[in-house]
Protein backbone atom coordinates (compact mmCIF):
# COMPACT_ATOMS: atom_id res chain seq x y z
CA UNK A 1 0.00 0.00 0.00
CA UNK A 2 2.76 2.85 0.86
CA UNK A 3 4.42 1.56 -2.39
CA UNK A 4 1.89 2.46 -4.71
CA UNK A 5 1.10 5.61 -2.46
CA UNK A 6 4.69 6.26 -2.79
CA UNK A 7 4.89 6.14 -6.46
CA UNK A 8 1.48 8.69 -7.07
CA UNK A 9 3.11 10.86 -4.71
CA UNK A 10 5.92 10.82 -7.54
CA UNK A 11 3.90 10.91 -10.57
CA UNK A 12 2.22 14.06 -8.61
CA UNK A 13 5.31 15.80 -7.74
CA UNK A 14 6.82 15.25 -11.33
CA UNK A 15 4.07 16.71 -12.78
CA UNK A 16 3.43 20.16 -10.06
CA UNK A 17 7.40 20.32 -11.17
CA UNK A 18 6.62 21.05 -15.12
CA UNK A 19 4.18 23.08 -14.31
CA UNK A 20 5.93 25.19 -11.60
CA UNK A 21 5.21 28.84 -11.91
CA UNK A 22 7.23 31.33 -9.42
CA UNK A 23 5.58 32.91 -6.33
CA UNK A 24 7.68 34.57 -3.27
CA UNK A 25 9.17 32.11 -0.19
CA UNK A 26 10.64 32.49 2.97
CA UNK A 27 10.91 36.55 2.37
CA UNK A 28 13.85 35.86 0.16
CA UNK A 29 16.05 34.06 2.73
CA UNK A 30 17.96 31.39 0.35
CA UNK A 31 19.26 28.84 3.50
CA UNK A 32 17.13 27.32 6.14
CA UNK A 33 18.07 24.86 9.19
CA UNK A 34 15.59 22.76 10.88
CA UNK A 35 15.86 20.28 14.07
CA UNK A 36 13.18 17.99 14.73
CA UNK A 37 11.39 15.27 16.30
CA UNK A 38 9.87 11.95 14.35
CA UNK A 39 7.41 9.49 14.85
CA UNK A 40 7.76 6.53 12.99
CA UNK A 41 4.30 3.95 13.04
CA UNK A 42 6.28 0.72 12.51
CA UNK A 43 9.07 -1.28 11.66
CA UNK A 44 10.49 -5.21 11.49
CA UNK A 45 13.60 -7.32 12.61
CA UNK A 46 13.75 -10.55 10.66
CA UNK A 47 16.22 -12.68 12.53
CA UNK A 48 16.66 -15.77 9.87
CA UNK A 49 16.54 -13.90 6.50
CA UNK A 50 18.47 -16.36 4.82
CA UNK A 51 16.37 -19.43 6.02
CA UNK A 52 15.87 -21.51 3.33
CA UNK A 53 12.32 -22.39 4.93
CA UNK A 54 9.90 -19.75 4.09
CA UNK A 55 8.12 -19.77 7.41
CA UNK A 56 11.46 -19.25 9.32
CA UNK A 57 12.78 -16.42 6.79
CA UNK A 58 9.15 -14.67 7.25
CA UNK A 59 9.18 -14.39 10.86
CA UNK A 60 10.12 -11.36 12.27
CA UNK A 61 10.21 -8.62 15.52
CA UNK A 62 7.58 -5.96 15.59
CA UNK A 63 8.28 -2.39 16.32
CA UNK A 64 5.42 0.30 16.64
CA UNK A 65 5.68 3.81 18.05
CA UNK A 66 9.69 4.77 17.12
CA UNK A 67 10.92 8.25 17.72
CA UNK A 68 13.69 9.57 16.16
CA UNK A 69 15.80 13.17 15.79
CA UNK A 70 16.68 15.04 12.79
CA UNK A 71 18.36 18.16 11.61
CA UNK A 72 18.02 19.68 7.95
CA UNK A 73 19.75 21.60 5.78
CA UNK A 74 17.52 23.42 3.16
CA UNK A 75 18.66 25.87 -0.22
CA UNK A 76 16.02 27.28 -2.50
CA UNK A 77 17.32 26.66 -5.91
CA UNK A 78 14.64 28.81 -7.15
CA UNK A 79 11.15 30.70 -6.12
CA UNK A 80 9.18 26.79 -6.26
CA UNK A 81 12.36 24.74 -6.20
CA UNK A 82 14.09 24.35 -2.62
CA UNK A 83 16.79 21.22 -2.05
CA UNK A 84 17.27 19.54 1.20
CA UNK A 85 19.53 17.52 2.87
CA UNK A 86 18.58 15.55 6.05
CA UNK A 87 20.10 14.12 8.51
CA UNK A 88 18.29 11.71 11.34
CA UNK A 89 18.98 8.75 14.10
CA UNK A 90 16.33 6.60 14.42
CA UNK A 91 16.61 3.28 17.60
CA UNK A 92 13.98 1.37 18.43
CA UNK A 93 14.50 -1.92 21.10
CA UNK A 94 11.61 -4.29 22.47
CA UNK A 95 12.14 -7.27 25.24
CA UNK A 96 10.79 -10.86 24.90
CA UNK A 97 11.37 -13.90 23.93
CA UNK A 98 12.08 -15.08 20.20
CA UNK A 99 12.99 -17.79 17.60
CA UNK A 100 16.58 -17.45 18.30
CA UNK A 101 16.24 -17.29 22.45
CA UNK A 102 13.23 -18.99 22.83
CA UNK A 103 13.86 -19.56 26.54
CA UNK A 104 15.18 -16.29 27.67
CA UNK A 105 14.06 -12.98 27.50
CA UNK A 106 16.47 -10.73 25.43
CA UNK A 107 16.23 -7.10 24.24
CA UNK A 108 16.32 -6.30 20.30
CA UNK A 109 16.65 -3.61 18.29
CA UNK A 110 18.02 -1.55 15.84
CA UNK A 111 19.96 1.83 15.27
CA UNK A 112 20.00 4.13 11.80
CA UNK A 113 20.90 6.78 10.84
CA UNK A 114 18.92 7.77 7.62
CA UNK A 115 21.04 10.56 5.11
CA UNK A 116 18.32 11.97 2.89
CA UNK A 117 18.35 14.01 -0.35
CA UNK A 118 15.13 15.90 -1.11
CA UNK A 119 13.84 17.95 -3.99
CA UNK A 120 10.68 20.25 -2.64
CA UNK A 121 8.15 22.16 -4.40
CA UNK A 122 6.63 24.69 -2.74
CA UNK A 123 2.65 24.45 -4.33
CA UNK A 124 1.29 27.54 -5.28
CA UNK A 125 -2.00 27.62 -2.71
CA UNK A 126 0.90 28.54 -0.38
CA UNK A 127 0.65 32.00 1.16
CA UNK A 128 2.66 34.56 3.63
CA UNK A 129 2.23 32.66 7.31
CA UNK A 130 1.59 28.78 5.27
CA UNK A 131 3.87 27.27 3.07
CA UNK A 132 2.73 24.07 1.83
CA UNK A 133 5.16 21.61 -0.59
CA UNK A 134 5.39 18.14 -1.73
CA UNK A 135 8.82 16.45 -1.85
CA UNK A 136 11.19 13.54 -3.48
CA UNK A 137 14.28 12.01 -3.00
CA UNK A 138 16.57 9.32 -2.29
CA UNK A 139 18.20 7.97 0.96
CA UNK A 140 21.32 6.09 2.20
CA UNK A 141 20.83 4.56 5.40
CA UNK A 142 23.44 2.88 7.78
CA UNK A 143 22.48 0.77 10.36
CA UNK A 144 22.71 -2.33 12.73
CA UNK A 145 21.18 -4.64 15.12
CA UNK A 146 21.35 -4.35 18.73
CA UNK A 147 20.84 -6.76 21.82
CA UNK A 148 21.41 -7.47 24.98
CA UNK A 149 21.46 -10.34 26.79
CA UNK A 150 22.28 -10.83 30.85
CA UNK A 151 25.46 -8.99 30.74
CA UNK A 152 26.20 -9.56 26.92
CA UNK A 153 25.40 -7.57 23.67
CA UNK A 154 26.39 -7.94 20.06
CA UNK A 155 28.33 -5.99 17.47
CA UNK A 156 28.17 -5.84 14.19
CA UNK A 157 30.69 -7.82 11.81
CA UNK A 158 29.37 -6.31 8.70
CA UNK A 159 26.87 -3.95 7.62
CA UNK A 160 25.81 -2.84 4.55
CA UNK A 161 24.16 0.23 3.66
CA UNK A 162 20.76 0.53 1.89
CA UNK A 163 19.46 2.95 -0.64
CA UNK A 164 16.04 3.76 -1.15
CA UNK A 165 13.41 6.75 -2.45
CA UNK A 166 11.09 8.48 -0.11
CA UNK A 167 8.48 11.27 -0.78
CA UNK A 168 7.20 13.47 1.68
CA UNK A 169 4.22 16.06 1.67
CA UNK A 170 4.23 19.29 4.56
CA UNK A 171 3.55 22.55 5.56
CA UNK A 172 5.48 25.61 7.23
CA UNK A 173 4.08 27.59 9.72
CA UNK A 174 6.05 31.41 9.51
CA UNK A 175 5.98 32.59 13.25
CA UNK A 176 8.21 35.34 12.60
CA UNK A 177 9.53 36.57 9.37
CA UNK A 178 13.01 33.58 10.23
CA UNK A 179 11.52 31.34 11.99
CA UNK A 180 9.02 28.44 11.35
CA UNK A 181 7.16 25.28 12.51
CA UNK A 182 6.97 22.42 10.28
CA UNK A 183 4.69 19.55 9.80
CA UNK A 184 5.31 16.81 7.38
CA UNK A 185 4.71 13.40 6.48
CA UNK A 186 6.92 10.96 4.76
CA UNK A 187 6.72 7.53 2.72
CA UNK A 188 10.05 5.38 2.63
CA UNK A 189 10.85 1.58 2.68
CA UNK A 190 14.90 1.05 3.61
CA UNK A 191 15.66 -2.04 4.65
CA UNK A 192 19.31 -3.54 4.88
CA UNK A 193 21.00 -6.49 6.55
CA UNK A 194 23.69 -7.09 8.90
CA UNK A 195 25.92 -9.65 9.80
CA UNK A 196 26.71 -9.57 14.09
CA UNK A 197 27.89 -12.02 16.91
CA UNK A 198 28.27 -11.90 20.40
CA UNK A 199 30.96 -10.17 22.12
CA UNK A 200 31.28 -12.86 24.91
CA UNK A 201 30.49 -16.69 25.15
CA UNK A 202 29.78 -16.60 28.40
CA UNK A 203 26.48 -14.94 29.46
CA UNK A 204 25.38 -14.38 33.07
CA UNK A 205 21.43 -14.41 33.27
CA UNK A 206 19.59 -14.35 36.69
CA UNK A 207 21.85 -15.67 38.07
CA UNK A 208 22.91 -18.70 35.29
CA UNK A 209 26.03 -19.01 33.47
CA UNK A 210 25.06 -19.47 30.13
CA UNK A 211 27.19 -20.17 26.92
CA UNK A 212 26.38 -18.97 23.45
CA UNK A 213 27.95 -19.55 20.54
CA UNK A 214 30.03 -16.75 18.74
CA UNK A 215 29.26 -17.33 15.16
CA UNK A 216 27.98 -14.40 13.33
CA UNK A 217 24.48 -14.60 12.21
CA UNK A 218 22.34 -12.49 9.69
CA UNK A 219 19.16 -10.61 10.41
CA UNK A 220 17.49 -7.98 8.42
CA UNK A 221 16.08 -4.65 9.36
CA UNK A 222 13.00 -2.84 7.63
CA UNK A 223 11.65 0.46 8.00
CA UNK A 224 7.78 -0.05 6.77
CA UNK A 225 6.14 2.88 8.52
CA UNK A 226 4.63 6.45 7.58
CA UNK A 227 6.97 9.22 9.59
CA UNK A 228 5.55 12.30 10.67
CA UNK A 229 7.50 15.19 11.74
CA UNK A 230 7.57 18.42 14.17
CA UNK A 231 10.31 20.63 13.80
CA UNK A 232 11.47 24.13 14.06
CA UNK A 233 13.33 25.77 11.01
CA UNK A 234 15.39 28.66 11.07
CA UNK A 235 15.81 30.72 8.14
CA UNK A 236 18.64 32.87 7.40
CA UNK A 237 20.95 33.91 4.33
CA UNK A 238 24.74 34.25 3.53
Amino acid sequence: MYKKLKIKLLIIFSLFLIQSKTFPQYNGNNFSLSLSASYTTTAKLFLHPNSPDIGIRNQFIPFQDILSYSSQLRYRISEPVILGLRVEYVSKSVSGRNLQNPFYIVDDGFKVIPVELTVYYFLPFSTGDFKFYMGGGFGIYIGEQTRKFGDVEISNVKRDFAFGLQVETGMDYMIWNFLSAKFEMRFRDPEFEVKSKYDNEIVHYKGRTIKVSNEPFDSKVNINGITFTLGLVYQFDI
